[in-house]
């Protein structure tokens, strides 16, 4: 009897040293991200004496945001007879370029009193905000943060971040 209660004990004591030394990992969460629409606007008065100046504004523009120009939704936007043509001179400049027919919003907008401008060009672009990454520390492995920089990059490196979000009308965390 002393035998059997003795190699109870004994097996019981090695289970609980063996189990004693497994690591804890914590489970991870996902990084928290905040994708924001980001707008880039150019407006113009599009008259005849200030036709060089208004076209090397826009030059201007195309050229600061080309990459953004060939990958994002653009606006275009008139009020007036002379906007409607620089829209579609424009359209027609942005197309030569390469910029998909899909990415490429025509819109026309009342010529009210207090407008000021006749034409429009806007470019939205989303951008993903992250949480600020904590330090590793050695020999602290296994830890909630782990992957935080690599899932960072993730989304930091995608075009179109806003894709990812989910656009279910009933899903339980959609931003609305």
């Amino acid at each position: 009897m002393i035998k059997i209660v003795s190699k109870t004990v004994l097996l019981v004591l090695a289970a609980l040293s063996i189990s004693g030394c497994a690591e804890h990992i914590s489970e991870r969460n996902g990084t928290k991200v905040d994708v924001v629409p980001v707008t880039y606007s150019l407006s113009l008065k599009v008259k005849p004496e200030q036709f060089k100046s208004a076209e090397k504004e826009l030059n201007i523009f195309l050229n600061e945001h080309k990459k953004l120009i060939l990958t994002q939704k653009i606006t275009l936007t008139w009020r007036t007879k002379l906007g409607k043509e620089w829209v579609n001179e424009t359209q027609k400049r942005l197309l030569i370029k390469g910029v998909s027919e899909h990415n490429i919003t025509v819109e026309q907008n009342r010529a009210g009193f207090g407008e000021r401008f006749d034409y429009e060009i806007k470019v939205t672009v989303h951008k993903a905000l992250l949480s600020v990454c904590q330090y590793p520390k050695v020999g602290h492995y296994g830890e909630p943060g782990d992957g935080c920089y690599s899932e960072s990059a993730r989304w930091q490196s995608m075009v179109n971040p806003e894709k990812m979000l989910n656009k279910s009308l009933n899903a339980d965390y959609t931003n609305k």
